[in-house]
């Protein structure tokens, strides 16, 4: 599926069905989220997959394929299935990519075989505060989901991004007790960055579960 997506055509890389069929393929993580009963048949037998709602994924990674990406940094990639797939989109885009993964922890699963098709960097166990002030095209935020962990991860990387930064879970109010959580933070930096960057917010659930923020410099 990964190496699909990189040998693509270029009308099927800007087939939205298409992208979407190969995430599908590729599997959700299988969790007891009932907001994913949608997706129950493209679950996998294990943990290890995507996170992320399916369509919302995929309007996101079209919207920053089209960026030109070349240096990405994501925080918190947990077992990598998301961030693989990510990276496989963004580097069909451009074959320059350099995804850095940063987590605090060495959880990546099969980061070898994938590492043969995609061009990662491996940087667990990491947290934001290892590249603090380093300038990425891109940095996706989905590490520390608490009020302090997302500043702190923006503080130190997203608002350095030269092209865009972005936000998981910008919904995900199971977060709220953890003085607002990624909710917050979200709301606060969108509200800050409107008037000077295009914003983004990518929110499928009926009960605004997950959702990915995406601010693209201007």
């Amino acid at each position: 599926m990964i190496g699909d997506i990189i040998a693509s055509s270029d009308e099927e890389f800007r087939s939205r069905s298409f992208l979407l069929s190969k995430i599908l393929e590729f599997g959700l993580s299988r969790q007891p989220w009932g907001q994913m009963t949608p997706w129950l048949d493209h679950m996998n037998s294990s943990p290890f997959g995507i996170q992320q709602i399916p369509t919302e994924f995929v309007d996101y990674l079209m919207t920053v394929a089209k960026l030109g990406i070349r240096t990405a940094a994501e925080i918190g990639v947990f077992w990598g299935g998301s961030s693989y797939v990510a990276a496989a989109v963004l580097q069909r885009a451009n074959p320059e990519l350099v995804y850095s993964m940063i987590d605090i922890q060495d959880r990546l699963v099969a980061f070898d075989r994938f590492s043969q098709l995609l061009n990662l960097r491996k940087c667990a166990p990491n947290t934001s505060d290892d590249f603090a002030h380093q300038e990425f095209d891109y940095v996706f935020i989905d590490g520390d989901h608490t009020y302090m962990g997302a500043k702190k991860d923006y503080l130190n990387l997203g608002r350095h991004a030269r092209k865009a930064v972005a936000f998981h879970d910008i919904h995900a109010h199971e977060y709220d007790k953890h003085n607002g959580g990624t909710v917050r933070f979200w709301n606060e930096v969108k509200a800050s960055s409107a008037a000077r960057n295009a914003v983004y917010e990518f929110a499928h659930n009926e009960k605004r579960w997950m959702g990915i923020g995406l601010i693209v410099r201007t």
